[in-house]
């Protein structure tokens, strides 16, 4: 039948390479069922006839099926080995013929058709009356296409039934950078673990009670390069602590300051009750030089009506400790495009499933 006017992307006639092989569209058929339209192109190649699909940006390429007995046909269809599960069901009526065809196919013809998908890969069954015919399609990337017929394919609207997940394809792609990354941070931070002298010093106390300066140590830091921790606890209700510190190198007078802020406080109200606040602190001091060094330190602290603290604050100062902060921040820096490239394939296979008809 003549073109009668209907826009193709593929011109009757034109001509294109792919996989190897060279085809000629010879007739369209554009077809429409509850879900939306499509476009059926009939190519005429080297092996014979074969189907070019177009759908919102999708192409599948289509071989009939010559041996049906080599479809296993059960809750799905298992065919060369690989299992189809059933996706999706129902009428589908020719739109439009256009171009050649070497049987008759008219306008308005229906046919009851059922998909069974493996992507990229999908089993279709069309039954005409007493006919049935099964179809292999292939899902095939727009740019292939293009680029054989020298057109310029619209861009996807939605995942097809046979597209493999874009999300996915990504996954398999980084998955082994990403399980390298991963072990050597766990290398790494387990050499340095091991590495870690990790010594814990004798608990000092602060006494508010004594002089405003104290002076605890001297501490022997046997690393060159060292992390540290210095905690503090006290026990407060609705009272506030702050203990201003100078770690002081006994050599070389060098000074590193830093703070400890502790409060608590707790009450009810309407809501019942509630408590903010912690008696506990922990102040990191990173890349300390080895050597000797004494820590001054200096208290204030009141309760809530302002009377001075009396609770003793305990001080313990670990040497050389474990550094987690820049193994978990490291960490979830590798896993952070991988887990959201997990949440984009289940969308997307979400945004699939919507288009079924099971």
């Amino acid at each position: 039948m003549a073109d009668r006017g209907l826009q193709l992307l593929l011109p009757l006639s034109a001509r294109g390479t792919f996989r190897g092989d060279e085809y000629q569209v010879k007739g369209a058929l554009p077809r429409r069922d509850s879900k939306g339209t499509w476009t059926e192109y009939l190519l005429q190649g080297p092996l014979g006839y074969r189907w070019l699909v177009y759908d919102t940006g999708h192409w599948s390429f289509g071989v009939p099926v010559e041996d049906p007995s080599e479809l296993v046909i059960e809750s799905g269809v298992r065919y060369q080995g690989r299992e189809y599960r059933r996706f999706r069901s129902g009428t589908a009526h020719v739109v439009d013929v256009m171009g050649q065809f070497d049987w008759d196919v008219r306008k308005d013809n229906y046919c009851y058709y059922d998909d069974y998908i493996s992507p990229p890969f999908m089993l279709t069954r069309e039954r005409e009356g007493r006919e049935t015919a099964w179809t292999h399609l292939e899902y095939i990337e727009p740019a292939e296409i293009d680029a054989a017929f020298g057109i310029k394919t619209p861009p996807r609207q939605w995942i097809c039934a046979n597209q493999p997940n874009p999300a996915g394809v990504r996954l398999r792609r980084i998955l082994p950078v990403f399980l390298i990354a991963c072990a050597a941070v766990a290398i790494i931070q387990t050499v340095t673990a091991l590495r870690a002298r990790q010594v814990a010093f004798p608990r000092a106390v602060y006494e508010f009670g004594g002089s405003a300066e104290q002076v605890f140590g001297p501490y022997t830091f046997t690393a060159p390069r060292s992390l540290n921790e210095l905690a503090a606890a006290a026990d407060l209700y609705n009272s506030w602590a702050e203990l201003d510190c100078v770690l002081v190198n006994a050599t070389t007078g060098a000074t590193l300051e830093f703070a400890e802020q502790l409060s608590y406080y707790t009450g009810t109200d309407s809501d019942g009750r509630w408590s903010e606040g912690s008696g506990r602190d922990l102040a990191t001091l990173s890349t300390i030089p080895g050597g000797t060094y004494n820590l001054v330190v200096e208290g204030y602290g009141a309760d809530q009506s302002n009377r001075r603290l009396t609770q003793p604050v305990t001080l313990e100062l670990r040497h050389d400790v474990i550094p987690w902060s820049n193994f978990w921040i490291a960490l979830l820096s590798i896993v952070f495009y991988p887990a959201w490239l997990v949440y984009r394939r289940r969308a997307a296979e979400k945004e699939r499933a919507e288009s079924s008809t099971i």
